[in-house]
């Protein structure tokens, strides 16, 4: 059995119904400079090749987000802003708000979805932005939480 190229954790994924209030309310609670949120764009055309697939099916997915910088990492807030099918709208109506993931920064994107799966822990979702991937496992009811590996591009 093999084991992850990393035990670093990049981020915390909470996803929430009103982003402004939880952004607001975490900036009080630890003193911090209010995060911005930043709103998608729906006309803003994807680098070449980026793509988000939902269970094996691509999609168009717009996500409000914000970003809580704590030490060592940083709390990844997501607000879905429509009904289309994704991860954190399939948390949201199962759970509300709450944490959904934890993010492992890795090398080695494919390897690394390969051993997850040989361990069992399907992939349902995957992103490609072109300077960075995302994948998401179906490991709630086997580790307590979803597992996101996230890659990065060395030069960035």
């Amino acid at each position: 059995m093999g084991k992850l190229s990393t035990n670093r954790i990049a981020k915390i994924g909470i996803v929430v119904r009103d982003i402004e209030d939880v952004a607001r309310r975490y900036a009080e609670l630890f003193d911090v400079p209010e995060p911005e949120v930043h709103y998608p764009d729906p006309n803003r055309v994807p680098a070449p090749g980026a793509y988000k697939r939902f269970r094996g099916e691509e999609r168009k997915i717009l996500l409000k987000w914000a970003h809580v910088d704590l030490e060592p990492l940083y709390l990844e807030l997501l607000e879905p802003h429509d009904d289309t099918p994704s991860p954190w709208l399939e948390h949201l109506e199962k759970f509300g708000n709450s944490i959904c993931f934890i993010s492992f920064y890795i090398d080695g994107f494919r390897h690394e979805i390969d051993l997850m799966e040989g361990q069992g822990y399907p992939m349902i979702f995957e992103e490609e932005k072109g300077h960075e991937r995302y994948a998401y496992f179906d490991t709630l009811k086997k580790l307590g939480i979803m597992i996101e590996l996230k890659e990065r591009d060395k030069a960035n």
